[in-house]
């Protein structure tokens, strides 16, 4: 007697597919499009057909749009901060990880969209657990930065100040390189980087 075929629930992906790589997919689809494109003008239906799966599977993974976007902005974050690590942690002093750190963030950025705007965008549609599972998140990126500097104060490499400070200041003047035009310059990755960095590295103060 032939046993009776198990219904699948609605919307779940078909048996034997490799499901934690369609919804990584959906993750890094769903991520590249909000820090694009901003919270609101993206829907399930876009990320779905960009990603190439059917909204039924979008829906079999996250419930909403809300859950989806602390989903995926939160496995970007975690991204992040693995490859900041990564950098931070490789040879070289410090000023030349700090430009490869840099240069590589330039390199990988598809982002039309400041953070904080996009946060700001998307605060309303999210709970306060998804705000604080964001924001912490976010921080575990300073934190990898400021072990850094603090690192660096220790061995006398750089002034003792804020870590914390000093990794927050860091992020904010990589966010420049989301443009490739400052005033009348127009940058290579390469050369923003290696500005911003030694501009961060010097300060703004006379020699």
């Amino acid at each position: 007697m032939t046993a009776p075929e198990t219904k699948r629930s609605p919307g779940r992906p078909k048996s034997g597919a490799d499901q934690p790589s369609m919804r990584d997919k959906v993750l890094f689809t769903a991520s590249a499009l909000f820090m694009e494109l901003g919270y609101e003008p993206v829907s399930i239906n876009m990320i779905a057909a960009k990603a190439g799966v059917t909204k039924a599977s979008v829906y079999y993974y996250f419930a909403n749009k809300a859950v989806l976007f602390t989903a995926s902005v939160t496995a970007m974050m975690t991204r992040i901060s693995g490859m900041t690590r990564r950098i931070v942690e490789s040879d070289g002093d410090l000023h030349t990880r700090l430009r490869r750190l840099a240069l590589t963030k330039m390199s990988k950025s598809q982002s039309h969209v400041e953070f904080e705007s996009l946060m700001r965008e998307a605060m309303p549609s999210l709970s306060e657990e998804q705000r604080d599972d964001i924001r912490t998140a976010e921080h575990q990126i300073h934190e990898v930065l400021a072990d850094t500097f603090k690192q660096a104060m220790e061995e006398g490499i750089i002034r003792r100040d804020n870590p914390m400070l000093l990794s927050h200041s860091f992020a904010a003047l990589l966010m420049v390189g989301n443009r490739e035009q400052i005033g009348e310059e127009v940058y290579s990755a390469e050369a923003l980087s290696a500005a911003i960095v030694d501009l961060f590295w010097r300060g703004v103060a006379a020699e």
